[in-house]
This record gives C-alpha cells, sequence and structure tokens, in this order.
C-alpha cells in the first residue's frame, strides 16, 4: 500500500510521510484512520511505541551497570542492578545479564557467598538459554566468587574446566582466557603453590602483550610479585610491583594503585627500609579509607602493623591491627587474611609482654582460618610459630604436635607433582 493509499482520502502522502519519519506525532484520528485501512486496532501502534521505548530504556540501563563494574563504583552497579531486577519485567535473556553484572559487583564488593547466589542463578538461565558466551561469563564469575568465598581449590578446578571451554570455542574467547589465567595464578597463590603461580602470570603475560589488554598488565605484575616474593626472590619481586604501580598510576586505578603501596611496604619492611615502608602504607591507607573495599583497608593496617612491629614500635603495632581486625565488614577470603595477619602481629606483642598462653590462643585462632582457606603454606607457618612457642614455655609434647601438623602440612603429597 502506498503512503497516498494509506492516506486517502482525508490525509495527503505528504501527511503520512511525516508521521513515517517522525517528523509530527498523527492526531487520533489520524492514527484510527490509517489503522482501519491496514485492519489492525489504534492501540497496536501505541503499544509497539512504548515496547520499544521500555525495551531501549532496559538495554541503555543494562549497559550502564556494566560500565559501573569497577572497584570505586561497584556499589552503584549492585544498587541498580538491584533495582531493575525488582521491576520484574525483565525478559530471561536480560535478567540473566543483570544477575551477572550483580554478580560481579558482589565479586569486585569482596562479597563472595552472596555473589554465589546470584551467579548461580545467572549460569542456569544461561544454560536455559543457550547462550554460551554469557554462560562462559557467568561460569568465571561463580569462580571468582567462590575463590574470594574461601575455597581456591574449588575455584581452580572451576577454571581449569572453564579453560577447556574456551580453547575449543570457535573463535576462541581470548580475553576471558587471559582473565582465566590471572585468576588461576591468584589461587595458585593462595593455595601456597608460587611456582604454579608465575606460570599461570607468565602465559597471561604473553597474552596480554598478543592481545593488547593493556589494562590487566598491573594485576599481572602484581601477581608475579606475589609469587616471587613467596619464593623468596625480593628484588624480583619489587621490580614487578613497580611496573603494577606504575601501570595503576598510568590507568588512575586508585585501587590498583593502593595495593601496590601496600605491597611495595612490604618489600621495603622486609629489607628494612622502615621509612619507605612507612611512606608507601600511610598513601595505601589514605587512598583505602576513599576508595575500599573493607578488606583491602584492614590489610593496609595490617601492613603497618606488621611495619611497626619490625621498627619496634608496640603502640602503634597494636593500634594497627586492632584497626585492622575493626576494618573488616563483610568476611570472605581477603578479609580473612587481613584478620589473620593482624592476629599474628597481636600473638607477637602478647610474647614480648610475657603472656604466652595468649598469644597461643590467637595463633590457634590464625591456623584454624588458614586451614579453612586451604592456605597449606601459611598454615605450616603458623604451626611452627605454635611449635616454637610451645617449647619456650616447656610444654615439649605440644610442640612436637604442632612440629608435626606443621610437617604434614607442608610436604608434598607426591614426589611426581605436575603443575
Amino acid at each position: 500500500m502506498s503512503q497516498a493509499q494509506l492516506g486517502a482520502p482525508y490525509f495527503t502522502r505528504a501527511h503520512v510521510s511525516a508521521i513515517e519519519l517522525g517528523k509530527i506525532r498523527p492526531a487520533m484520528r489520524s492514527l484510527e484512520h490509517m489503522a482501519k485501512k491496514l485492519d489492525k486496532p489504534a492501540s497496536y501502534f501505541l503499544d509497539d511505541a512504548d515496547l520499544e521505548r521500555a525495551r531501549s530504556e532496559r538495554e541503555l540501563e543494562i549497559g550502564a551497570i556494566a560500565g559501573l563494574l569497577t572497584f570505586a563504583s561497584a556499589p552503584e552497579a549492585l544498587r541498580r542492578a538491584e533495582k531493575a531486577l525488582d521491576t520484574g519485567s525483565l525478559s530471561v535473556r536480560d535478567t540473566a545479564r543483570v544477575r551477572l553484572h550483580a554478580g560481579s559487583a558482589l565479586n569486585l564488593l569482596q562479597r563472595g557467598r552472596e555473589a554465589i547466589k546470584t551467579l548461580t542463578v545467572a549460569q542456569r538461565l544461561a544454560g536455559e538459554l543457550g547462550d554460551e558466551p554469557l554462560g562462559r561469563a557467568a561460569d568465571y564469575q561463580l569462580a571468582v566468587a567462590t575463590r574470594i568465598a574461601g575455597n581456591p581449590r574449588g575455584a581452580r578446578e572451576a577454571l581449569e574446566t572453564l579453560l577447556r571451554r574456551i580453547e575449543t570455542a570457535k573463535p576462541p574467547d581470548q580475553l576471558l582466557r587471559l582473565r582465566v589465567l590471572i585468576t588461576m595464578g591468584g589461587c595458585a597463590q593462595d593455595l601456597g603453590e608460587p611456582q604454579a603461580a608465575t606460570t599461570y602470570y607468565q602465559q597471561a603475560l604473553e597474552w596480554s602483550s598478543e592481545i593488547g589488554d593493556l589494562a590487566r598488565i598491573a594485576f599481572i605484575h602484581q601477581g608475579l610479585g606475589n609469587a616471587y616474593r613467596a619464593l623468596g626472590d625480593h628484588d624480583a619481586a619489587a621490580g614487578h610491583y613497580q611496573k603494577a604501580l606504575a601501570s595503576a598510576e598510568l590507568g588512575k586505578d586508585l585501587v590498583g594503585v593502593l595495593i601496590m603501596r601496600n605491597a611495595l611496604a612490604v618489600i621495603a619492611a622486609d629489607a628494612g627500609r622502615i621509612e619507605a615502608a612507612y611512606e608507601h602504607v600511610a598513601r595505601a591507607i589514605e587512598i583505602a579509607r576513599v576508595s575500599g573495599p573493607a578488606a583491602y583497608l584492614a590489610h593496609c593496617y595490617a601492613t603497618r602493623a606488621e611495619v611497626a612491629l619490625k621498627a619496634k614500635d608496640a603502640p602503634l603495632a597494636r593500634s594497627s591491627a586492632e584497626a585492622a581486625i575493626a576494618a573488616v565488614g563483610e568476611r570472605g577470603a581477603d578479609a580473612d587474611r587481613a584478620v589473620a595477619g593482624a592476629t599474628l602481629v597481636l600473638a607477637e606483642l602478647d610474647l614480648r609482654d610475657g603472656d604466652a598462653a595468649k598469644a597461643e590462643r590467637r595463633m590457634r585462632d590464625v591456623a584454624a582460618i588458614y586451614k579453612a582457606l586451604d592456605a597449606k603454606a601459611e598454615l605450616g607457618e603458623v604451626l611452627m610459630r605454635l611449635s616454637r612457642t610451645a617449647k619456650k614455655h616447656g610444654d615439649l609434647r605440644a610442640a612436637e604436635r604442632y612440629a608435626s601438623q606443621a610437617y604434614a602440612v607442608s610436604k608434598p603429597k607426591s614426589a611426581n607433582v605436575e603443575v
């Protein structure tokens, strides 16, 4: 039907054209006339326009939520995602996408247990839709949430499965592969396997260069710094931390800067450069107070406590350790590690004050944390500290028991372990 036929006999072709081009809004009389010609109710055109407008607005909102998925704006992303879910007007696909974004925001906020719940729904919906890219994204974030919730072994197993799926995809998702490698490095580090962590991070570094992803180079150098520090190569660790700091500053990533400042404070303290350590950690605390999350602020206070302990400033060490514990809100792997570090400082101060029994109680609490996190290297170290403490106050039986437990935790399960 031509425009002239549609408008006849009351409206000109130019009038119909102007309506089609959106130059004028049709009067109800015009709309009813053309609807009758097309054998449609007038409401058909109104409903269609409203639905299209609502769909467009939803798409814009979902895109805006995705754009807010950074450390600084994660709370706003979560608020808007929850608001979108509360409307109850989302399609199944949009519900899956919004739940994925909500889970990602919870991960950024270190709220792993909550993230697992919403991401499990996103994963199920993606499976029902048969949307493989959406499913892979949900699987990745679910693995991250599992790690944050204190199960790095389970997270690594999920990531290994996901990596095999990524490599068989057509085309392969190179960016997701890079993210998986970085997170697998973090899981290996959590499990006390720094050599395996360096392998994952080196692979990630090669991939980041190949696909030109500069945004994640800071994460990779941070991971390499952590791994080399655990291996005892502090010079290599410091070099990677400095590269990570430079990348974070270039990208104006405040959270990345505070993490690197905190790491450099630890390295400086280990090298006996106490003033430099204080400067780094002071800057880290200043940023953490503004940017959060709370677990990171707790880590910074714990680091200051460790630096003060090495500087033999007992009052500052104690107040910083107590501030670290008080700063923790939502519990998770990162928060638990911060609490463990701060508690060890308090235990050392108890020993210096001559209260061995109180120190031992604190160290047992720390051992329980590391056991729950499956952090074997840290658990073995704490058990050895408990053994030495028991030996000092003459409890040789307890000293032997703790030493045996430390050996059982630390010894390799096999002489032929492939990583």
